[in-house]
């Protein structure tokens, strides 16, 4: 893994004007830069596709141990919330059987590589696609402009249209997808706009509008023009949701979600220490855990809360100097203890990989790259490549 200087072009943004979205998404690509690239072998290739489709395969059995073990108050989800969220799982798996079309569009999960034999996941987010045009689009425009001869992990794009189908084929009431977030945000309205061309090009009817529009008339979901919502697609998280109304009329409301309230817990924080209790000593994973007796004799510890995402109020430390604060207070309770793995350096510059799920597959990457050394949300993203 190498991280190669590059002279970028003077605007990357017309390229992407021969897609039918492409004009519209620009906004999500407010952190794309290309003055640098990381390039990669394809051995490299094969063991990040492998680790991440294994880690998505133990995401899911920690998934299910919450939901069998009741272990929603543990995530900090209680009451309503949790009863909610525990039907939404036996609509996905019962019996034994999954329900694919009770399933997720897409996840994310972040990486620390130190770009040799060290790869280790310290994040999950299957909410709030962010990133995704970036890593599906605008970097397979990079490469085909700027790197011609190379390869890229990216079928992202092609497998987001097919899961599209999957989702809905057969299905009358999945004929059209509403697809919301709150606005004004640019960026995540990018975004949708991106969700929203592939969704179209599976055949699917669309209809975009602000997640403050989506009305209630006491028995139905109903969208910004009066018609009924039977199915719905957020960039908005579920711990937002969780505040307001909006669980309780969920169930009464006829109205499915595309990636359902148990995905809730696939973007929980506390689910690292939960697989770590299940696959202790993994290779793939940090120890971990809800308390910092977990971390007890670790020099790098990275303590973050369980909700926010991305936006997690975080804080890393190693042998006990403050290295990154994200200077918002960190909860008195409901937090995530981690030994901070080895990540990669160069130049001062910390990176993370984002390997993409879409369905039950890993069928893409990115590269997020910061001086920060928690690469966060603000974060650049790069392209890469791999030869060979």
């Amino acid at each position: 893994m190498l991280r190669v200087t590059t002279t970028p072009r003077a605007d990357w943004r017309p390229g992407l004007r021969k897609y039918p979205f492409g004009v519209r998404a620009m906004p999500a690509g407010a952190l794309w830069r290309e003055d640098v690239r990381y390039e990669f072998t394809a051995t490299q290739i094969d063991l990040i596709e492998s680790v991440a489709d294994e880690l998505h395969a133990m995401i899911n059995e920690a998934v299910r141990s919450v939901v069998d073990g009741k272990l929603f108050a543990m995530l900090g989800i209680r009451g309503e919330a949790a009863r909610l969220l525990d039907a939404s799982w036996s609509d996905y798996w019962s019996a034994g059987r999954l329900n694919q079309r009770a399933g997720s569009l897409v996840g994310r999960l972040t990486l620390a590589y130190d770009g040799r034999d060290s790869l280790k996941l310290v994040g999950c987010n299957y909410d709030t696609p962010e990133g995704l045009f970036g890593a599906a689009i605008i970097q397979r425009n990079w490469r085909e402009a700027q790197a011609s001869d190379a390869n890229q992990f990216n079928g992202l794009h092609e497998a987001l249209v097919e899961r599209w189908e999957e989702l809905a084929g057969g299905l009358p009431a999945r004929a059209r997808v509403h697809l919301t977030c709150a606005t004004p945000d640019p960026q995540r309205e990018g975004e949708l706009v991106y969700l929203a061309g592939t969704a179209a090009e599976a055949g699917i009817d669309t209809h975009l509008l602000p997640l403050q529009s989506i009305g209630w008339d006491g028995r139905r979901f109903l969208d910004d023009e009066g018609q009924p919502i039977s199915w719905l697609a957020k960039v908005y998280p579920w711990d937002g949701l969780a505040e307001d109304g909006f669980l309780q009329r969920l169930r009464a409301g006829g109205m499915s979600m595309l990636a359902p309230l148990w995905c809730w817990l696939w973007s929980n924080h506390a689910l690292l220490s939960v697989l770590w209790q299940l696959y202790p000593r993994h290779p793939n994973l940090c120890r971990a855990g809800l308390d910092p007796s977990a971390v007890e004799g670790c020099d790098a510890v990275t303590t973050r809360a369980l909700f926010g995402l991305d936006l997690a109020p975080q804080r890393m430390t190693e042998r006990g100097v403050l290295l990154s604060d994200s200077a918002v207070p960190l909860p008195n309770a409901g937090s995530l203890w981690m030994e901070t793995p080895q990540g990669f350096v160069q130049d001062d510059v910390h990176a993370v990989l984002h390997a993409w799920i879409v369905g039950d597959k890993c069928l893409g990457m990115a590269v997020r790259e910061s001086a920060d050394p928690r690469v966060g949300p603000e974060s650049a993203m790069v392209p890469h490549l791999f030869r060979g």
